[in-house]
């Protein structure tokens, strides 16, 4: 079994850049809504033509995004991958899941719709505080998980899929069409700011339950009974000792 290690740093990380993307997708937000109101405001690039403000502001913030998603998505999956190596070191026995599976379904198309939830959910079980740390039956009560895993989830799956009609919108959109794009806008990035703010909360408290077993696991102390006496028939040495 391998030693516990800490995964407060790589939460913080994984937090970090969730947290980047969160900015992110406040200030796409703010393109939307000035697509909205005021879809005319253009940067002029000469020769006549016009460019709106708001689109190449939301260029020059996916520059930010992309790298920054990447980011998140690295850590927080290494951060997964510490919670479910440190299982056995808090009185874990589940099977369901390796550390690298715990991981790799997130890179499986359709089974990613599952698995990676799946994953976490356990995580989240594993890891209760308050179940007793002996190997006995209590040891294998599992809590599930709270309803905002759950949501999490439900965002992220919904995110991915109005991500990609909104790219499509924009690939087909027209001159005049700017209003439409805001609003697609608007709506994508309202889902991935409650998505971000929900994996946030999930890294934070899974992080929390696994800190506390693992304190709560090396403050027990197990009552060793004292050796059975031994009725077996004294030596001769020790009759000559008398």
């Amino acid at each position: 079994m391998q030693p516990y290690r800490s995964p407060v740093l790589l939460s913080r990380l994984a937090i970090a850049g969730l947290g980047i993307v969160g900015v992110c997708r406040i200030l796409f937000l703010i393109a939307g809504v000035g697509l909205v109101i005021d879809p005319k405001r253009s940067f002029n690039l000469g020769d006549g033509d016009e460019l709106s403000i708001w689109l190449l502001f939301s260029g020059l913030v996916s520059l930010v995004l992309l790298p920054a998603f990447i980011f998140s998505v690295v850590t927080f999956l290494m951060w997964l991958y510490r919670i479910f190596v440190n299982l056995p070191a808090v009185g874990s026995d589940q099977m369901e899941f390796t550390p690298g599976w715990a991981v790799g379904w997130w890179f499986i198309p359709f089974a990613n719709l599952v698995k990676p939830f799946q994953a976490v959910r356990t995580a989240w079980s594993e890891n209760e505080p308050d179940v007793e740390t002996d190997s006995g039956f209590l040891s294998s009560v599992q809590s599930s998980a709270p309803t905002f895993v759950g949501i999490w989830w439900a965002f992220w799956i919904i995110g991915n899929i109005v991500s990609n009609l909104s790219s499509r919108l924009e690939l087909a959109a027209k001159p005049g069409e700017e209003a439409i794009l805001g609003y697609a806008g608007i709506i994508e990035s309202l889902i991935w700011i409650v998505a971000t703010v929900l994996a946030v909360k999930v890294v934070l408290a899974i992080t929390d339950r696994q800190e506390t077993r693992f304190a709560r696991r090396g403050a027990v102390t197990i009552d060793i009974p004292p050796p059975p006496p031994d009725f077996s028939a004294p030596t001769q040495q020790q009759f000559g000792n008398y």
